[in-house]
């Protein structure tokens, strides 16, 4: 068994740090024991290859003793696949302050990387009211000398700026630590070389994140890079602001101003307050697009459109003119200075500017198309990152840089412009899988995230027990209300009935609060109208409607829906109620001309690479005999589904995950079945639909390949599932048409 000579160190609330200077391989079954009896409550051990001592092997064990143990460490035992090692300390325990002397500065360097890097995150050493004076009292006696501070800006949520002026820049990447008696934050970042000034000495900048409306008690902020310890001269005092820090950097030049903003972003997380302030800095400090379209040049290229997808990453759309396929390197750097290849990422597309304003002069033609689209994940994501550039270089030297317009867009348009930004006639699955889904989602989460009613108004005296809850989602067409009311009217099922219609374009509110009013007055019909804040689509606007629903059952209804006669709502609940494991349950629903829409829905391959809804009987006549017998079908329509509260909340609501409106209705038919309940049609009622009225004025939906998408989307979920009930569906004997 071998013995070695072990520092050992004090860090507080039972926290010892052992460091060997030469050690072994340790292998990956190590473990601690102390005084060959007690085990630690916690520990970490690393060997690690200093290369700033020429590459000697270095160990460190951090362990936490338990409460309980009052014996001092007299010896500390290594074991594990081949190793048997006694450590003894050379001292008796010393405080982690005296490790400055004990250890030198380059030992003490690599011990307080490992503590920052490695064990802090993994122990929460750091976290407000912890004990961090230890580490405070060292890095306090190792860094004796200061960076000297000619500037300071306070950016607001903990952000600082601070500038030095050094004989030679310095541009190593650095850790910085600005530590308190009670915790600590961590920077890693580099600094930025700036400019020469006017003496010969060199202005570099460096952002750090510092104190904020909670300092640290006796904050220090010290800066770790190569082989030296500094402190940052009073960066915990108030500097100059956001605006004046911009007015500052406006002098220097745009390359300087940009690696400034990346700097920035590097030191940014997902979650930052911060986020929304670098987001506004963007769009005052804005740089101009970058193209290089120059027709006579051999190459040439553009980003047109980089959406920034929250927390996925950046949805580009450009063009490329690379005629002799010279393109090497096509890097995109974020705002957050992450750095991301696109030459394997992008799909070509079809741009006809592109090939006329270049297509001159007998130049060669284009091998590829000269349009591009792509999505990069970026792991930090982009959600308040507006401006995107492209490092570009091409064979012989040839070097492109170029710079997106700002993205100033709300997630709805930008979710739109990015269904626009292929054409519908080259969607592809690789399109949809690798360019369109990660994109979409994350900008549909977005959409969707913190969704809310604006305002609910109230005509009449609502029923205090309703027994159904009819909610009907309005979007741009209102004109069938008027039918919709003729029929409710005169019909007694109603009197029970809680009646929410959702409003899901706002700005209509004041055209849809006149017409229920008015109707009202003339019917006396109860009714509340919900006005959503903006958009959300089908799905969005059903679920809020539920949310103000109070009836034990629910029926989703579409506002060019209209009843064809009295008792077709107690015949549908008293159908519900007499259905064992029934999950959704819908009528029969008739074209104007009398013809059937919807006779239950199935699914059908083969036509396009996903499976399609199709319709039971679509077309046929109202009595056609396929449709005139209630059954269990795999779904039914959401443009009149009965279901009960209690089963909507269990299988969570409406899918919100489609973009505008489509294949949520069977999405919701899939997951009732998942439960084990049963979707039937039932053949007793007919009510008419004016098919997708409302869906196709919507501009988004009829200029993009949404169906496409969606489609793929469903498919993609809910596949197997589909591939499964076909082969068990019943109604196999009607005909069956795309719904």
């Amino acid at each position: 068994m071998d013995t070695l000579d072990l520092e050992l160190f004090d860090m507080g609330k039972g926290w010892q740090i052992g460091v060997l200077r030469s050690a072994p391989r340790l292998p990956q079954d190590v473990r601690l024991e102390i005084n060959r009896r007690e085990k630690p409550a916690d520990s970490l051990i690393r060997s690690i290859v200093d290369i700033r001592a020429g590459g000697a092997r270095r160990c460190y064990l951090l362990f936490q003793r338990s409460a309980r143990s009052r014996q001092p460490v007299e010896r500390l035992c290594l074991r594990g696949t081949g190793l048997a090692i006694d450590l003894l300390p050379v001292r008796p325990l010393s405080s982690l302050a005296e490790a400055a002397g004990l250890l030198g500065e380059r030992l003490c360097l690599s011990l307080i990387n490992f503590l920052v890097k490695e064990a802090a995150p993994r122990f929460g050493l750091f976290e407000r009211g912890g004990d961090t004076a230890a580490l405070r009292g060292l890095l306090h006696n190792m860094a004796t000398a200061y960076l000297p501070v000619s500037y300071h800006a306070d950016l607001s949520h903990g952000k600082h700026y601070v500038e030095s002026r050094l004989v030679a820049p310095d541009t190593r990447p650095v850790t910085i630590l600005s530590i308190g008696q009670d915790g600590a934050r961590v920077t890693l970042t580099k600094p930025v070389e700036i400019s020469r000034v006017s003496n010969s000495d060199f202005r570099q900048g460096l952002f750090l994140n510092g104190q904020d409306d909670k300092p640290f008690r006796d904050e220090i902020v010290v800066m770790l890079q190569g082989d030296q310890a500094l402190k940052i001269a009073a960066p915990n005092v108030r500097g100059t602001s956001m605006k004046a820090f911009l007015g500052r950097i406006a002098e220097f030049d745009m390359a300087a101003r940009l690696r400034l903003r990346e700097a920035l972003g590097t030191i940014i997380g997902k979650d930052d307050a911060f986020g929304l302030v670098f987001a506004w800095m963007q769009r005052l400090q804005a740089f101009g697009a970058v193209t290089s379209a120059n027709a006579r040049a051999p190459f040439g290229g553009g980003i047109d459109l980089a959406v920034p997808c929250g927390d996925a990453g950046i949805y580009l759309r450009g063009w490329l003119w690379d005629p002799h396929e010279a393109l090497q390197r096509f890097d995109v750097v974020s705002a957050y200075g992450e750095k991301a290849s696109l030459l394997d990422n992008l799909v070509r597309i079809e741009d006809e500017k592109v090939g006329k304003h270049f297509q001159k002069n007998g130049l060669p033609m284009l091998r590829e198309k000269p349009g591009f689209a792509a999505f990069l994940p970026m792991a930090k994501g982009a959600r308040h990152g507006l401006q995107t550039r492209a490092e570009l270089d091409f064979a012989g030297g040839v070097k492109i840089d170029l710079m997106s317009p700002v993205s100033q867009m709300t997630p709805r348009l930008a979710r739109d412009l990015v269904l626009r930004s292929v054409p519908r006639e080259s969607v592809t699955p690789e399109i949809l899988e690798t360019l369109y889904h990660p994109a979409l989602s994350a900008l549909q989460a977005e959409c969707l995230a913190g969704k809310r009613i604006d305002r609910v108004v109230s005509f009449g005296t609502q029923p205090t027990k309703p027994g159904i809850s009819i909610v009907i989602p309005l979007y741009g067409r209102y004109d069938f209300i008027r039918a919709q009311w003729m029929r409710f009217a005169f019909d007694p099922d109603l009197t029970n009935a809680e009646l929410i219609y959702v409003l899901d374009k706002p700005e209509d509110a004041a055209e849809v609060d006149s017409l229920l009013r008015g109707l009202h007055l003339t019917f006396g019909v109860p009714c509340r109208l919900a006005v959503n804040a903006e958009n959300y689509g089908f799905a969005g606007a059903s679920n809020l409607g539920a949310s103000l629903a109070t009836a034990p059952m629910l029926l989703f209804l579409n506002s060019d829906v209209v009843p064809m006669g009295h008792g077709w709502l107690s015949q549908m609940l008293g159908f519900y109620k007499a259905t064992p494991e029934i999950g959704l349950l819908g009528p029969k629903l008739l074209f104007p001309d009398g013809s059937i829409q919807h006779a239950g829905l199935h699914f059908i391959g083969g036509i396009t690479q996903w499976w399609l809804n199709g319709v039971y009987c679509k077309g046929y006549p109202a009595d056609w005999p396929a449709a005139c017998t209630s059954r269990e079908v795999p779904a039914v329509t959401g443009a009149c589904m009965m279901i009960a509260r209690g089963k909507y909340e269990e299988v969570g609501g409406i899918s919100e995950q489609y973009v505008i409106g489509d294949f949520e209705d069977t999405d919701l038919s899939l997951r009732c079945r998942r439960q084990g309940w049963r979707n039937w049609y039932m053949a007793d009622t007919a009510l008419m639909h004016m098919e997708r009225a409302s869906i196709e004025g919507h501009a988004s939906y009829s200029l993009a390949p949404v169906d496409a998408y969606n489609g793929w989307l469903h498919t993609k979920l809910w596949g197997a599932d589909i591939e499964a009930l076909q082969g068990s569906s019943t109604g196999g004997g009607a005909l069956r048409q795309v719904a």
